[in-house]
């Protein structure tokens, strides 16, 4: 192990300071220039590493794969709680939301979930998710991009007569 500061070997016992903000790892001779000590930091558990693996498409609930929120959810949100004259305060506290929540909702600023699209559904008495509708194609098939191939983007050069018989 080197000194972080003069980059001899540490030879013995090493010294863990703080030398001008930055935590060193030192010599005994350079551990004079520190002012603290400081512990490195401990490294936690390997359940709190686990990091939760992002749903694939085909993991979707059911409820997100076959719904979802229409263009105009925000102009409908916002017109159904005029309809029943109620404050944007008002419709946070029953929906159990932030007020500014609910004003970027009515905005379009933000998209609710499921969760909150459902809550917003009862509490407004207004039909907010739709149907998915996959855009379909001939005989029903499903619309597929086409792919591009490395042919597409290549530019072939035809060879002469002459190229060819010298090869």
């Amino acid at each position: 192990m080197n000194c972080e500061v003069c980059g001899q070997r540490i030879l013995g016992k090493s010294m863990r300071v703080i030398i001008e903000g930055a935590r060193l790892l030192v010599c005994i001779d350079c551990g004079k220039l520190g002012k603290e000590t400081w512990e490195p930091p401990r490294p936690r558990s390997v359940i709190a590493r686990m990091v939760k693996p992002k749903p694939k498409p085909q993991d979707l609930p059911r409820e997100v794969a076959e719904y979802e929120l229409p263009e105009d959810f925000a102009k409908r949100v916002r017109a159904s709680r005029e309809k029943l004259s109620l404050t944007q305060e008002e419709l946070a506290k029953r929906v159990k939301e932030r007020l500014s929540i609910i004003q970027k909702i009515e905005s379009g600023k933000v998209i609710p979930d499921m969760k909150l699209s459902r809550v917003l559904e009862h509490v407004l008495r207004v039909k907010l998710l739709v149907p998915r509708k996959e855009p379909t194609g001939f005989e029903g098939q499903a619309i597929t991009p086409p792919e591009l191939t490395l042919g597409d983007l290549v530019q072939f050069k035809q060879k002469s007569d002459k190229e060819k018989r010298q090869l």
